[in-house]
């Protein structure tokens, strides 16, 4: 299953204060909803934590996504028209965003 995201903004000063917080963790978890099939390919979308991940990411921290249902029953492109951010949709697991690099999915 592919992990994707739309936010593309990451404050710094975060980050930071998310690598004190979780120095020492052995994983964070990150939090994601099931998005289904578009194009013959399955997506869950992050939904929250993108500073925490650039963090721990940082710190070498082990990483895991949560996948669960949205709250709101939405799938699809209806989801993600609703939960759209601020940038075009990217792989999470092959980007990162608080250095600009983007794999983009669409």
């Amino acid at each position: 299953m592919t992990i994707i995201s739309s936010q593309h903004h990451i404050d710094w000063e975060i980050v930071e204060n998310k690598m004190e917080e979780i120095k020492g963790f052995e994983k964070v978890v990150i939090p994601c909803t099931y998005v289904g099939y578009i194009d013959g390919t399955e997506y869950a979308m992050q939904n929250d934590k993108h500073h925490t991940l650039a963090a721990a990411r940082e710190l070498g921290i082990t990483v895991e996504f949560d996948i669960t249902n949205d709250s709101e029953d939405l799938e699809g492109e209806a989801l993600l028209e609703q939960r759209y951010n601020d940038g075009d949709w990217y792989n999470v697991e092959t980007s990162n965003p608080a250095y600009y690099e983007f794999d983009l999915v669409w």
